[in-house]
């Protein structure tokens, strides 16, 4: 009884929003672009600090790895400080461009984290990886990625990361 009277609220509400012109949130726009904005405040100097957390995937855990846990429970943290104009500020551009992101219904075990802060200190977004790449999130939405931003974490900071 407790289900349908639950079911029939959820309902409503839905029904209420949609009514209003507020359907429900598209989470691949919302993925997608996020990480578009990401690349606009990239090439205008936007971003300046990034934090790069990782948990080697040799490392093996009892659940999961989420979000909160990466960033709380992190093996290695990388900052760099000032990206812009950096040795690294144009193949993350180029990295993050070339990344499309779609809806997933799960995150996998993730191992990378990435978070991006603006001039004020202030977090932008952050994006997370599985150790394969493939799966991961931005902010809290499940994605998929097709991308070269694990192969540019990879590449750039897996030596510093042993």
């Amino acid at each position: 009884m407790r289900f349908s009277t639950a079911l029939a609220v959820v309902l409503m509400c839905t029904l209420i929003d949609a009514a209003q012109g507020e359907g429900p949130v598209n989470t691949l726009d919302t993925a997608q672009s996020r990480i578009d904005g990401l690349v606009d405040k990239l090439r205008s100097g936007s971003v300046q600090r990034i934090e790069i957390v990782q948990i080697p995937s040799r490392i093996l855990t009892r659940t999961r790895v989420t979000p909160e846990m990466l960033e709380r429970s992190f093996h290695y943290k990388l900052v760099v400080r000032d990206i812009r104009g950096g040795p690294y500020a144009a193949s993350l551009t180029a990295a993050l461009a070339s990344t499309s992101a779609d809806p997933a219904s799960e995150m996998g075990d993730l191992r990378w984290g990435i978070a991006f802060f603006d001039v004020n200190d202030q977090r932008i977004d952050s994006l997370y990886f599985d150790a394969s790449g493939r799966h991961g999130a931005v902010d809290s939405l499940a994605t998929v990625f097709k991308s070269g931003l694990p192969k540019w974490l990879g590449e750039n900071f897996s030596a510093a990361f042993k």
